[in-house]
């Protein structure tokens, strides 16, 4: 099934059965510095939605492709609708000891256990499972540009990463104009790469990541350092400086 009143559609459901079905995705798995954060989102049934979910619907998308007005104008107006929706967040320091896949694993199932009412099926985005007893465990590459509830978890992803984000620059207002963190939300811009090579890093900058480990690990070169750089292209560097 699917929305009809715009042009972009996203599917409202994975299967036609009775089960709750939640969306899970996560923010910030790529940055330097700050949590990997995730949520999950249960959207009321089709044939139950009001006037204001019929209106929302069609406009939910992919997180990385809404403005960061109507992102948050979303992500507010998805927690109202929603019949349940959870954040869970892993700091740099658990994820250095246990790594991203496990970070990743780890967001997903804090989110869904924050959910007040608890679904039949996960339908997450991208390979990577998480442990669930609860009921079905479905992964769905590019999963946020095909459900809706996917695409809603995106952008509570996505807001609750940059919400921490802001809280610490007004926070650490020093730190966070060095490092470029109000524009760059943690991800590796060349601002925040330069500054990298100048500075020490600071206690939520992921260590896996700026010291080494490994292109998979995310490794990032300072000045003396034998570890391998992560280089942005033009558009990556763009696209980090909207997200």
């Amino acid at each position: 099934m699917t929305t009809t009143t715009q042009a972009i559609t996203l599917r409202t459901r994975h299967i036609q059965d009775e089960l709750l079905e939640a969306g899970i995705d996560e923010a910030g798995r790529g940055c330097f510095w700050g949590p990997l954060t995730a949520a999950a989102v249960i959207l009321p049934a089709e044939a139950a939605w009001s006037d204001k979910m019929r209106a929302l619907a069609p406009k939910l998308r992919d997180s990385k492709k809404l403005s960061p007005k109507r992102r948050a104008e979303y992500a507010a107006a998805i927690k109202e609708l929603a019949v349940a929706w959870g954040v869970g967040t892993v700091m740099a320091a658990d994820l250095d000891a246990h790594g991203v896949t496990w970070a990743n694993q780890t967001a997903f199932e804090r989110a869904v256990e924050a959910l007040q009412t608890k679904p039949g099926r996960l339908l997450i985005d991208g390979t990577l499972p998480c442990n669930y007893e609860g009921g079905e465990v479905c992964t769905i590459i590019d999963g946020d540009a095909t459900y809706l509830s996917i695409a809603a978890a995106s952008i509570l992803a996505k807001e609750a990463h940059d919400d921490w984000v802001r809280d610490f620059c007004v926070r650490d207002p020093v730190t966070a104009e060095r490092f470029g963190f109000a524009t760059n939300k943690g991800y590796g811009t060349a601002k925040h790469r330069a500054a990298l090579q100048e500075h020490n890093p600071h206690e939520e900058h992921r260590q896996r990541f700026i010291y080494g480990g490994g292109a998979a690990a995310g490794g990032y070169k300072r000045r003396g350092e034998d570890s391998c750089q992560i280089v942005l292209s033009e558009a990556d560097e763009r696209a980090a400086l909207q997200l």
